[in-house]
């Protein structure tokens, strides 16, 4: 499976080494799907989607907004928590040890960065198709729109959000769901790859060893999620405009139940020379399941004509109704 890891994503050795060292869930999570070949969903509602298509884009919305409550602030508690282990001051022995003062710099850049990620953190969420939801979809994510809001699920292929690419300056990874002691032994796991690696990381040099590591702190406090959103089984691709500005996600403004938002848009567009492809609609879309509701006929009728309008081919045969009994 590593060497298809290497041919698919056209990672080095050495870039595998990396990601195992210093991200050993999303490591773990993307060899899962690599293997499996599940498709991404991304819910949302019919008004959304049907500008999208249009559009030609996906939205990217503030965490702020989202419905769990403790987004951001549960992976930074997290976060801190371990950073008071014993497993903390074994790495911070060994890593002072080497480069003086690593330790109070790397901490003193997080504690700078974090206002910027808990105010201008956007997010894309996806998430795993299971197969007993090809035709239903989940029911969870119905219930969280609620009646009125004529929900939809894009089935999207999962390529272009797994190969590496910094084409459009946001980056995908999957979501923990972790409480403080099983956050903690997730940090464990990070310390001892870095402790048995440290001659190779070595080699590499303090800046590389200082990246990797704010960059795993960094999603470990955007992508930890309480363990009760389990279900979820998300992805996210993440954006940052304070902390890398991104050439190609467009800025705008909408209104969501009635609140003005900023948001970022995702272009559906292929960037070959920078690793991104298979992004354009005709390419990424799937499928587009219609949630239960009062006007899904309707619904179908017109997303199969928009999506015609957009080169999607055999439109009508994409488009369907979910058949969950869910009276919203």
């Amino acid at each position: 499976m590593l060497q298809s890891l290497t041919e698919e994503l056209s990672f080095t050795a050495e870039d595998i080494r990396n990601f195992q060292i210093f991200y050993p869930y999303a490591f773990n999570k993307t060899i899962e799907a690599l293997t499996t070949r599940h498709s991404f969903v991304h819910y949302c509602s019919s008004a959304a989607a049907e500008s999208m298509i249009r559009n030609g884009s996906v939205w990217m919305r503030n965490v702020t907004w989202m419905n769990d409550s403790s987004e951001i602030q549960h992976g930074k508690a997290c976060l801190a928590n371990a950073l008071t282990s014993d497993s903390a001051h074994e790495l911070a022995r060994v890593l002072d040890g080497k480069f003086p003062g690593f330790t109070e710099h790397l901490i003193g850049l997080i504690n700078s960065w974090m206002p910027h990620f808990e105010q201008e953190t956007y997010i894309t969420c996806l998430t795993e198709q299971l197969p007993n939801e090809e035709q239903m979809g989940r029911l969870s994510m119905w219930r969280a729109y609620g009646a009125g809001a004529n929900p939809v699920a894009f089935v999207l292929n999962s390529g272009p959000f797994l190969r590496p690419s910094d084409a459009l300056g946001a980056y995908t990874s999957p979501v923990a769901y972790l409480s403080p002691a099983q956050f903690l032994e997730q940090y464990e796991q990070v310390v001892k790859n870095i402790i048995v690696n440290f001659e190779f990381l070595e080699r590499l040099g303090r800046e590389h060893i200082l990246a990797n590591l704010f960059a795993a702190y960094r999603y470990a406090i955007i992508c930890t999620k309480h363990p009760s959103f389990h279900e979820e089984r998300e992805w996210r691709i993440v954006y940052q405009p304070t902390f890398q500005k991104s050439q190609r996600l467009v800025p705008d403004r909408v209104i969501i139940s009635q609140a003005p938002q900023r948001i970022y848009k995702i272009p559906l567009i292929d960037v070959p020379d920078e690793g991104f492809y298979g992004a354009t609609l005709p390419e990424l879309f799937q499928r587009l399941l219609i949630g239960p509701g009062t006007m899904s006929v309707q619904l179908k009728r017109e997303f199969v004509a928009l999506l015609e309008d957009q080169n999607v081919p055999n439109a009508a045969t994409k488009v369907e109704i979910s058949d969950v009994p869910l009276r919203l």
